[in-house]
């Protein structure tokens, strides 16, 4: 420690700025927690960062209040941006994966899923006022539901890890190597196990109870006050100005609940992620009735794939595997509810050709119909953009989006995209630095013809800011990917522009890794 203080302030806190830098929680765990413990110099600087993310379940909301919340800790409540409640339901074994719960698991995993945001948000509620530069961005609340078990029947794949472990964002960088070696440790006798779907590294179509089980509906029991906006209401959370779901958890949240959410308890809330696997019809309440005023950033992400919505995907070729149709009224309902919003990405939940449905070429364009007038980046999908859709159908929606951007001063970026097993495209339009241009990139090469009054619309879209009057080009039929190496829809994903907003960075890690945990079971089971 001699030689530490004879160095200048600034090059001990420049070598303190690197370690917390280089840091990764793979690899180092808990040593980040012990330079804190080293002096009081040490714990100023690794304390922001040791507190910047915590992750709790319902059985350390206790510890939490602890640690955040007493006269002596409570400085450390402006050091956090990032909290997740990870509730964990009760374990199950192979006389009950098969099947959906009985009416006794549903009460208690519902009475679990009740009080522990409950109590969660009744702390929150009282961190009031603002502390640091960091507490004036707010704070991101993250929730999400599990069973240990969950991992380790029919959908052991699905699961990186039993108990959803800390994961920092450099430990990303090596995390697809350290995916393999864990790929590489298994016993492939675990994965030829008939009863639970599985021969030889290969999934079958797993039953209706193992899917039920695995992707329940938490609500609240009938004995517990009723989640309606007239009787029972939740505390005021005025700290979370961000709401996040991760792709993740499979266990679906009522959108009654987070309806109540919404409406009551994070009355501050400027940005929403959703990314789940399944969204029910009440959902649509939600996006048309259940946005905040506050909200200006609102991201929806519809995970899917054969192995768990088999009946809501249509099989036609081996180059064109499972297509899903969107809701129409959804899409209707997130067009009329996004007139605060400056950010907006709904991936196939709602459909492009109906978020645009009062933009058709065959009528008359109203501002009224359409309150985008705040829109600054918007990113959609559409079945329609597909290698078999007819050209007309295809051009018709770039053409309405085209009318409905001239509603829309202050667009900057709209993506409007599509793939899956053998295609993928995405149309752009990107306004910035006196540059305006639009693309159009795909699989399928010049098959498709960019119609000339797609191209006016766009054209002639009114550009407001520095440079109203900027060039204007046009690029078609840029080759994106071979089909052959477009597997999901997923395949796109990397490419797009606004992609770093759409999902959380450990689900597009997560969405790479499983292409890597298929390729990789199937090479070292070749070999064996």
């Amino acid at each position: 420690m001699a030689y530490w203080t004879n160095l200048l302030a600034e090059i001990r806190m420049m070598i303190l700025g690197i370690v917390v830098e280089d840091y990764r929680f793979e690899s180092d765990r808990y040593a980040r927690a012990g330079y804190a413990c080293v002096c009081q110099e040490w714990q100023s600087v690794f304390e922001q960062s040791n507190f910047r993310r915590i992750i709790v379940d319902q059985e350390r909301i206790g510890d939490f209040e602890k640690i955040m919340g007493n006269e002596a800790t409570r400085y450390r409540q402006g050091y956090l941006e990032h909290l997740v409640l990870c509730i964990k339901l009760d374990e199950y074994d192979c006389t009950a994966c098969q099947s959906k719960e009985d009416d006794e698991t549903i009460r208690n995993n519902n009475n679990v899923f009740f009080n522990s945001p409950w109590d969660l948000l009744f702390i929150l509620s009282k961190w009031v006022g603002f502390v640091g530069t960091r507490r004036e961005k707010g704070l991101t609340l993250e929730l999400g539901v599990y069973s240990p078990s969950d991992c380790k029947h029919t959908f052991r794949d699905f699961h990186l890890e039993e108990n959803h472990p800390y994961q920092e964002f450099n430990d990303m960088k090596s995390y697809v190597d350290a995916y393999k070696q864990r790929i590489d440790r298994l016993d492939l006798g675990t994965l030829n196990d008939p009863y639970h779907g599985w021969v030889n590294g290969h999934q079958e179509s797993p039953s209706l109870g193992s899917k039920q089980r695995f992707m329940g509906t938490l609500t609240v029991n009938d004995n517990l006050p009723q989640l309606s906006i007239y009787s029972y209401t939740f505390p005021n959370v005025e700290i979370v100005t961000g709401l996040l779901i991760r792709r993740q958890f499979y266990w679906k949240i009522k959108a009654k609940f987070l309806d109540k959410l919404l409406r009551e308890t994070f009355t501050c809330l400027r940005w929403f992620n959703h990314e789940q696997f399944h969204f029910e019809k009440d959902y649509e309440r939600l996006l048309l009735h259940g946005i905040p005023s506050t909200l200006r950033e609102l991201d929806i992400f519809e995970n899917f794939n054969k192995v768990l919505h088999p009946a809501q995907f249509k099989q036609l070729t081996n180059l064109e595997q499972y297509t899903k149709r969107a809701n129409p009224s959804l899409g209707k309902a997130l067009s009329k509810s996004s007139r605060l919003l400056t950010m907006l990405s709904a991936a196939f939940i709602v459909d492009a050709v109906d978020f645009f449905a009062s933009f058709k070429p065959t009528n008359n364009p109203n501002s009224n119909v359409f309150p985008g007038e705040n829109l600054q980046y918007l990113a959609l999908t559409s079945q329609l953009l597909h290698p078999r859709k007819a050209d007309r159908h295809i051009n018709g929606v770039l053409i309405a989006a085209g009318r409905a951007a001239a509603f829309m001063p202050k667009l900057r970026g709209m993506e409007i995209w599509n793939g899956g097993g053998g295609h993928a495209c995405v149309f752009r339009y990107r306004n910035y630095d006196g540059k305006t241009y639009i693309s159009w990139e795909c699989t399928w090469g010049p098959k498709f013809k960019l119609d000339p009054d797609v191209i006016d619309c766009w054209a002639n879209v009114p550009r407001q800011g520095q440079y109203p009057h900027g060039n204007f080009t046009v690029t078609v039929n840029k080759k994106l990917l071979r089909h052959r190496d477009t597997k999901t829809y997923g395949s796109i994903v990397p490419l797009l522009k606004q992609r770093s907003w759409m999902q959380h960075f450990i689900s597009d890690f997560q969405m790479l890794s499983r292409k890597i945990r298929t390729q990789h079971l199937r090479h070292r089971h070749n070999i064996e």
